[in-house]
């Protein structure tokens, strides 16, 4: 018997960067995942930081944009908090139109952008952040 092995496009899915979303707003989520799906990006989407920590728990995204204010039992600086206790390397990236950038890189954030941007200045930040981990 012959192990099985991914079909070429399978393998091709697997090796592109995973990024995990976080963003209350539908609207801004929905442009910013199909933003980064076109460019090739595996993208799995959370509506709040509850959402988002179920996910880390059953999947390892290679980065994470989050936006700062959203409803739940933590806003985007604890789920921030939290990533940086048990992923202390993994890039996250904050957004906001209410917090100041400086104040979101003290508390760990290794980019900030604000709101509102273009998806093509967050492809910009992701390519960025990837790109130190190589």
């Amino acid at each position: 018997m012959q192990p099985v092995s991914a079909s070429p496009q399978e393998a091709s899915l697997a090796a592109r960067p995973l990024i995990l979303v976080v963003e209350d707003e539908l609207l801004i989520r929905m442009m910013l995942c199909d933003g980064l799906r076109d460019e090739g990006y595996q993208v799995i989407e959370a509506c709040d930081a509850d959402e988002a920590l179920t996910v880390l728990a059953a999947a390892a995204p290679d980065l994470i944009i989050s936006d700062v204010r959203m409803p739940g039992s933590m806003d985007g600086m604890g789920l921030l908090a939290v990533v940086r206790e048990t992923l202390p390397t993994l890039p996250v990236i904050i957004t906001s139109a209410h917090r100041e950038a400086t104040l979101a890189v003290a508390d760990g954030a290794t980019q900030f952008l604000a709101k509102p941007y273009l998806v093509v200045s967050v492809i910009e930040a992701i390519e960025a952040e990837l790109a130190r981990g190589l």
